[in-house]
């Protein structure tokens, strides 16, 4: 109770998430009079593995992918796709944030890209900002869903499972949290009559409100927007075709997204330049450098977990339930879903995977369903307030304040709940892919 006392209140107090599990981790080990020097040793091997040289790249091409006109070109195809219909605009948000996901791998990446393409599009067809901004939030999670998928390359080293394995069940996972999504969109928009049509943002150029210039897209063929989109579709392609093809390893898919997303975005598209490659590369050091302390920090806050045998007392108490699977699994998503709500998805996998992974395979389930699991709960916890990570990106793309853009989550939160309970109850609806 100590440990987790010390962590809450610093989080209550506004301490950064990494700072808050490092010192409360240290508190406790200095009470239990454990040698202070084992603090820098499990920190460092906390992020000592090969597997983890993906997580860099994969940020950097993220931030690649946005910069370089790929995200706006998916959009575009995703918007001439779903045509006008009621939600429209909404759906082909969704649908854009999927096809990115499968690109780029990280949900933070999804939110500043697909809403900075979607904000004029979804204002004009009357959309409020705070609903726009909601839709954004609540699918750019997916892109740790749909592979690459830099959570799923934590918990393959945490359980020693496939990194392709996940990969491949992350597809059908992505495409039931998607169609979850789509369904309160359309029956929202459809209630508030929201008026949608078919629009082309241009970049660049800025009117009042600070909404783009819009071109009519409607003369624009499918053909042509599917052309122009090909060069970013086949990324998803390439990255995880070859891993299952076996030509390189998920670490090495990274790099090869990287130099993809150069070449495409310099000498293809040509929007990015020699001298943007500067700034695109520090905003990326930046933040692998805030996502590896928090890593570090977590494993350390693990390590402290076993010494207060933790895991031990929470496996007796769920052993107490005599073997009520579908309790237990329920208790789990719970645990998870609120402990989202605070924590960074990096930090809980850390700390929950120890602890959980061993009593669910007690009751014979398999190490990658529960890892799709725990995925999806991360996903959710990324729009959860009171700090979700995609809640705060997607309401600054949108200039909506937090408190506006929490009133509309909580459809989407009952959808994405819905679509956890299927994947956990239904195991054969992502497992069998395998």
């Amino acid at each position: 109770m100590v440990l987790f006392g010390l962590l809450f209140a610093f989080l209550i107090l506004g301490v950064p998430i990494a700072a808050s599990m490092g010192i409360s981790s240290l508190i406790y080990m200095l009470m239990t009079e454990v040698n202070p020097i084992v603090v820098i040793q499990k920190m460092f091997a906390g992020i000592d593995s090969t597997a983890y040289l993906a997580v860099p790249f994969f940020i950097l091409a993220g931030e690649l992918m946005n910069r370089g006109g790929i995200a706006r070109r998916i959009v575009n195809l995703a918007e001439k796709a779903v045509g006008n219909i009621h939600g429209g605009m909404g759906i082909v948000a969704i649908i854009s944030s999927m096809f990115f996901a499968a690109i780029s791998g990280s949900a933070i990446a999804t939110a500043a890209a697909i809403g900075g393409v979607m904000y004029a599009g979804m204002l004009r067809s009357g959309y409020s900002k705070g609903f726009s901004a909601t839709i954004v939030a609540a699918s750019s999670p997916i892109g740790i869903i749909i592979p690459p998928s830099i959570a799923f390359i934590i918990y393959a080293v945490l359980a020693r499972v496939s990194v392709a394995d996940l990969y491949k069940v992350g597809f059908p996972a992505g495409f039931i949290v998607g169609i979850a999504l789509i369904i309160p969109t359309y029956f929202i928009a459809r209630k508030r009559k929201y008026m949608d049509r078919a629009v082309e943002i241009e970049s660049g150029e800025i009117v009042l409100n600070g909404v783009p210039e819009l071109k009519s897209n409607k003369e624009i063929s499918f053909a042509k927007n599917l052309i122009e989109s090909l060069w970013a579709l086949g990324t998803p392609f390439i990255i995880v075709g070859g891993v299952f093809a076996g030509i390189f390893t998920p670490t090495e898919s990274a790099v090869v997204a990287v130099v993809y997303s150069i070449l495409v975005g310099m000498f293809v598209y040509k929007e990015i330049s020699f001298k943007d490659l500067g700034p695109i590369f520090n905003g990326a050091a930046k933040g692998t450098a805030g996502l590896m302390l928090i890593m570090s920090a977590a494993s350390l806050f693990a390590y402290v977990m076993v010494l207060a045998r933790i895991p031990q007392t929470v496996f007796a108490t769920v052993q107490n339930f005599e073997g009520n699977f579908l309790v237990i699994m329920l208790m789990i998503n719970l645990i998870l879903l609120v402990a989202g709500m605070f924590m960074e998805s990096g930090s809980i996998q850390y700390i929950a995977v120890p602890v959980l992974l061993p009593i669910v395979m007690t009751f014979g389930m398999d190490p990658v369903h529960f890892g799709i699991i725990l995925v999806t709960n991360l996903a959710i916890g990324m729009l959860t307030p009171p700090f979700g990570v995609t809640l705060f990106t997607s309401a600054k793309t949108f200039n909506a304040s937090i408190q506006e853009v929490s009133m509309e989550t909580f459809p989407y939160l009952i959808a994405l709940i819905a679509a956890l309970f299927f994947i956990t109850y239904v195991p054969a609806s992502v497992m069998w892919i395998l």
